[in-house]
């Protein structure tokens, strides 16, 4: 399974990537620092699985998540954003452009696991 993590933080893209470790071994993480990136490392590399924060330089997430639900050949891709933001109305916002799923910042490494370990189940029977 191959995993691309969205951030600007390379710390977090780091702690994202060991906690999916701690789930599965079997992963393969490719990293972004910014949305224009990671929307040409998706086309490339065709993860399973986005994991992406929504402030960032050159695009956003919340435009990544846009783009990705409007190309053909990555819609199909499962997002998860992991965000700083609290904005009560972005989540559903998020949800009606493609995410799968939203996180809010700080998360621990037990949240991170259980919420992913559902997402890649998920994305194992499908």
């Amino acid at each position: 399974m191959r995993v691309l993590i969205v951030d600007d933080s390379p710390l977090m893209r780091r702690y994202v990537g060991r906690a999916l470790h701690m789930i599965r071994e079997d992963l393969t993480i490719a990293e972004a620092g910014n949305g224009a990136d990671a929307i040409r490392q998706a086309a490339d590399d065709r993860p399973d699985l986005i994991i992406t924060d929504l402030t960032m330089p050159k695009m956003g997430g919340e435009e990544l998540v846009a783009r990705l639900h409007t190309t053909p050949e990555l819609r199909d891709i499962p997002v998860l954003v992991l965000s700083a933001d609290h904005c009560a109305k972005r989540p559903e916002r998020l949800r009606d452009a493609g995410a799968i799923g939203y996180m809010t910042k700080p998360v621990t490494p037990e949240m991170l696991k259980e919420t992913l370990a559902g997402l890649l189940e998920e994305s194992n029977e499908n």
